[in-house]
């Protein structure tokens, strides 16, 4: 199956890269691109000691942040390993120092031979053929119609079904706070972004500088603004703004827009492709990537993937998935489209371990039939979550909004959610972000595998978060009320030392008692006590004393 030189690496190579070209490929030596891994690092210019040579200030800050040392898969590629394979005449694309590997275009099956000679080179997999532009375009266009299907006969011109998407994971208390996941990078992995950068929903993030980077890592010679449209879509559920009409679930982050799907056909080099991105991205720091790219069969079948292969550990998509997590990375992948397709499973990367996979229901709250059901082959909990993504509400790039069908939708609308949610607590780890998401989740104690844990519920992680931060002390910096303004209810948290009842009381500007309660019963730890039916209060500021085990603080809070 494939070209492996060194035993103990091989054995684990065959099993990751079970796309390693055929004889027949090998014999004609049809140009084709590869991917060439090496068997070490030694003699590596770089070190860790100073990181700073190939991680951005950023991503160093990140690592530290999650406690994530840095070690020998950051270390770039020996220069001098390129620089002998290009000697050889392939032609080197991208480099990974996740997997140590370089993606190379080969000519011919000299080329091969002379990299199998070579005794830096471990292994050699095959990739992708070359491929003619214009050949593959109506192809391109029906692969892409299974990616996601828009009712275009039903155009939205109401932000109310904008805003069920949003009350749905209960997202808005957190909104009205003023939180749009300011200060949070998030990198897209997709298809291209066709017109995004002249479109009015996305004007203000190109005029206010949220545009980060762009950056094609397919070999199709487009630009992102005009290549594929289904990152543009993808897009909008999170960053795109129409007033009165329409508002993404973080519009306030900044973003990485990465082509990483290649239009003309279906590869596996489109899985190296994402491992490049996913790369690019660790190293300039960014904080989220949603993808909703899914890998199961390609264009040859000899290439396809198994079930059995859902195990976060095979696919090199999946392994990179996996590997972002571990460079501290809050990573959403959709869940598929395949539910009532023979597949049905999940797809690659969403077996990913640490990644949050996400499938897709209704406006209902039912689980859509399309939408992919788990469990991974080694039995873990997937999808993880799920969001509306049956008639989801998203920006066409000829700026018209329509309703879509696909968990390619749910996906990035959670991921921009999670962005929004680390706005409020931004000295959060991805680790307790992702933690305090699944537990907001409405079958956290019972998951399954066609919802998995459920919906979540923002505002409740937002008070995960933040309960996690106080001290077991009742004084007034231990004691957090939310929110605060209110509209009909707040939550007091707080942790206390010991079992015991709390007497809560409202007041208004001139003394008067508008709200009591002397039966709440406060437990050892973490304690997240509502005081609501408060509707009918006159806005306007009140006192709020609060008595536990003696103690009694006061607490401004206003209503809305």
């Amino acid at each position: 199956m494939g070209i492996n030189k060194h035993s103990s690496l091989s054995k684990i190579l065959i099993l990751f890269f079970i796309w390693s070209f055929t004889a027949t490929a090998y014999a004609q030596g049809v140009s084709s691109w590869y991917l060439v891994s090496f068997t070490n690092k030694k003699g590596t210019p770089y070190t860790l000691s100073n990181p700073s040579q190939y991680l951005s200030e950023r991503a160093i800050a990140r690592r530290q942040k999650n406690s994530i040392a840095i070690d020998s898969s950051d270390l770039p590629i020996n220069p001098a390993y390129i620089d002998s394979i290009k000697s050889i005449g392939v032609e080197v694309y991208h480099q990974s120092h996740w997997l140590n590997a370089a993606l190379v275009f080969v000519n011919d099956s000299a080329e091969i031979r002379a990299l199998n000679k070579s005794s830096i080179v471990d292994s050699i997999a095959f990739m992708a053929p070359y491929q003619n532009l214009k050949l593959k375009k109506h192809r391109a266009r029906k692969y892409k119609s299974r990616k996601h299907t828009i009712d275009k006969g039903e155009a939205i011109s109401t932000f109310s079904i904008t805003s069920g998407r949003i009350d749905m994971v209960d997202l808005q208390p957190l909104m009205n706070m003023g939180y749009r996941g300011k200060g949070v990078q998030i990198a897209v992995l997709d298809n291209g972004f066709s017109n995004a950068n002249t479109m009015a929903a996305f004007a203000p993030l190109f005029a206010n500088g949220q545009i980060l980077a762009v950056r094609n890592f397919t070999s199709d010679g487009k630009k992102v603004f005009s290549s594929g449209s289904h990152g543009t879509m993808v897009l909008s559920t999170m960053a795109a703004f129409v007033e009165g009409e329409f508002t993404g679930s973080a519009i306030g982050a900044s973003y990485y827009l990465i082509q990483t799907e290649d239009n003309r056909s279906e590869f596996p080099v489109e899985e190296a492709n994402w491992l490049f991105g996913a790369e690019y991205v660790d190293s300039l720091g960014t904080d989220i990537i949603t993808t909703s790219l899914g890998y199961t069969h390609f264009d040859s079948s000899q290439y396809n993937h198994w079930q059995g292969q859902l195990n976060g550990k095979t696919a090199i998509v999946s392994r990179a998935a996996q590997m972002a997590t571990q460079k501290g990375i809050l990573v959403f992948c959709s869940a598929g489209n395949e539910g009532v397709k023979p597949w049905r499973k999940i797809s690659f990367p969403s077996d990913a371990q640490g990644v949050i996979t996400v499938g897709a229901v209704d406006d209902k709250e039912q689980i859509a039939s399309f939408s992919s059901v788990g469990y991974s082959a080694d039995g873990r909990v997937k999808p993880d979550l799920v969001a509306l993504g049956y008639k989801a509400p998203i920006v066409s790039p000829q700026g018209k909004i329509f309703k879509a069908n696909g968990t390619s939708f749910s996906t990035p609308f959670l991921a921009g959610a999670a962005a929004t949610l680390w706005q409020v607590s931004p000295n959060s780890t991805a680790a307790k972000l992702r933690q305090a998401i699944l537990k907001s989740a409405r079958r956290y104690n019972n998951p399954d595998s066609i919802y998995g844990y459920g919906l979540p519920d923002f505002y409740l992680a937002s008070i995960l978060l933040q309960i996690d931060t106080l001290k077991p002390s009742l004084t007034e910096e231990n004691v957090l009320i939310l929110p605060n303004p209110f509209i009909s209810s707040f939550y007091i948290l707080f942790k206390a030392i010991k079992e015991s009842t709390a007497e809560i009381a409202l007041y208004d500007i001139n003394g008067k008692q508008v709200w009591f309660n002397n039966s709440f019963q406060v437990k050892k730890g973490k304690n997240f006590l509502q005081v609501n039916e408060l509707s009918n209060l006159a806005q306007g500021m009140y006192i709020l004393k609060i008595t536990v085990d003696g103690l009694r603080i006061n607490k401004k809070v206003i209503k809305q």
